[in-house]
């Protein structure tokens, strides 16, 4: 993995600065207010080899991982189960439709989602975990995400949680209990799933977690294993493939590296073997993306050539 420099340090800044003269007109997310001044909390943070940090912007401000979680809820249930196991209840595919769609699972098998990149695979991810009940599961998974960021104090945001519109995930969440794909309550699958949305945490804390997943499971600092070598090579193919939502083709080719996004405008982008980044930008387009992380992870991809096919 890359070592942090004094160079690298001076082109994180120069994006940044780069980005704030941009006026960043998009859909607020709704753990912000609307106004201008949210608009324009950009930050980004590289971790490469032994932990050493560069970041630029807001990159210490806090925001809840929506979707972003997906990708490290995958390698949990993979962990668990294994991808024999999973890949039954979910597929591998990209959707071509919101994340959030009922249509999609009406394609293909019935009740079975197409990736776990989208509501509905992340929801039956999420119901993979080995748990007695919600309480057990949601444990699992906060102490999972604390391990990788390296910050025990790490939580969810409960006022989100609370205020989370959570009928179309139930709607989701039923129709595949209806055609058996997930089988239990609402209290011990769903809420653990809805929960882990709200997990909160910072650009320096998601790259750390990107950078294991770059160093194919083991910690930058300790270099001990926390995820197999094969679940990282699964998380990472889907987060090439699905993991920008339906931006994830575009992707794939302007910046050239496994990212998942959420709709808080957090990104977490893995470039193998090299270094993990994180980076928030408030303001979306229309596929739920962040704006400014789009810009500036592909600013920084083509500066530093980390394409995996560079």
């Amino acid at each position: 993995m890359d070592r942090i420099d004094e160079s690298m340090s001076e082109t994180l800044e120069e994006i940044v600065a780069g980005e704030r003269a941009y006026r960043h007109e998009g859909e607020m997310t709704s753990f912000t207010e609307a106004n201008e001044e949210d608009q324009e909390q950009v930050g980004i943070s590289v971790v490469g080899a032994e932990g050493s940090i560069a970041q630029a912007g807001s990159a210490e401000r806090r925001f809840p991982l929506e979707s972003v979680s997906k990708a490290l809820t995958l390698a949990l249930a993979l962990e668990d189960v294994g991808p024999g196991v999973l890949f039954e209840r979910v597929g591998m595919e990209p959707s071509g439709d919101p994340y959030h769609s009922i249509a999609t699972l009406e394609e293909g098998e019935v009740g079975v989602p197409s990736n776990p990149m989208i509501n509905a695979g992340a929801i039956v991810a999420t119901a993979m975990i080995r748990a007695r009940d919600g309480e057990e599961r949601f444990g699992r998974l906060l102490d999972f995400f604390r391990l990788l960021c390296g910050n025990p104090e790490l939580d969810y945001n409960r006022e989100m949680f609370e205020a989370e519109d959570k009928d179309l995930n139930r709607a989701l969440f039923y129709y595949m209990r209806n055609h058996d794909v997930v089988q239990g309550g609402e209290e011990d699958l769903l809420v653990p799933y809805l929960k882990q949305t709200s997990i909160e945490m910072n650009c320096r804390e998601l790259a750390r977690i990107a950078a294991v997943l770059a160093n194919g499971g083991k910690d930058p600092e300790s270099g001990e294993r926390r995820i197999s070598e094969e679940t990282v090579r699964i998380v990472l193919t889907l987060m090439l493939t699905t993991g920008m939502y339906d931006q994830s083709g575009r992707y794939a080719v302007e910046v050239g590296v496994p990212s998942k996004s959420g709709v808080s405008g957090a990104i977490l982008a893995v470039v193998p073997e090299r270094m993990g980044i994180g980076v928030i930008g408030p303001a979306l387009n229309d596929h739920g993306n962040s704006v400014a992380g789009l810009r500036m992870l592909k600013q920084f991809s083509q500066r530093w050539r980390l394409g995996m096919f560079n």
